[in-house]
């Protein structure tokens, strides 16, 4: 009887305690955003032969595939994650002189993610700090990105980071978003 009334005792002080501070649940998820599935660009270009743009970044220009990845940011500190394996081409390029599919570009050994941030009407990149990709096609970056004051409307990329003509260009992206 006495420990079950100093557990909600102690209960109703941390729930009043989180009030007057303004911290609830809901507040706590909002300020997180997670991408349950990463997926490689299908589409590479459009019939014109223009690239796919996501955000203003366009895309290699080549079909990416991608076993399993996810990622998360919180939009308030700028803790961020991501993890992907098997992040390799799904087609050769016309200038490869052997197929190179199920493999990584041998020209993207470095990439970066990207937060992009949707908020009033403007557009706004941040990118997580450079990290290798494997030979097997797995990146993992944990560590935080300086995100703007709003963050509205987030997506995320994962963008070539090797400096050649590919630089910049994103090659894969957050799906399924929560929330």
């Amino acid at each position: 009887m006495r420990s079950s009334k100093f557990i909600i005792t102690a209960s109703a002080l941390l729930i009043g305690i989180c009030v007057a501070f303004g911290v609830t649940t809901a507040q706590a998820e909002n300020n997180h955003v997670k991408w349950e599935r990463i997926l490689g660009v299908i589409v590479p270009g459009t019939a014109a032969g223009g690239l796919n743009v996501v955000a203003g970044v366009e895309s290699v220009g080549l079909s990416w595939a991608v076993t399993r990845g996810k990622a998360k940011v919180n939009l308030e500190t700028g803790r961020m994650m991501f993890d992907v394996k098997g992040l390799v081409l799904r087609a050769a390029p016309p200038i490869a002189a052997s197929p190179v599919i199920g493999v990584p570009s041998p020209l993207v050994t470095m990439v970066k993610g990207t937060v992009v941030c949707n908020s009033t009407g403007a557009v706004d990149l941040k990118d997580t700090a450079v990290v290798p990709l494997s030979a097997q096609g797995n990146a993992r970056f944990h560590g935080t990105v300086a995100l703007p004051s709003v963050c509205e409307n987030a997506a995320f990329l994962i963008r070539v980071a090797d400096s050649n003509f590919l630089f910049d260009r994103w090659i894969a992206h957050g799906a399924v978003r929560k929330p």
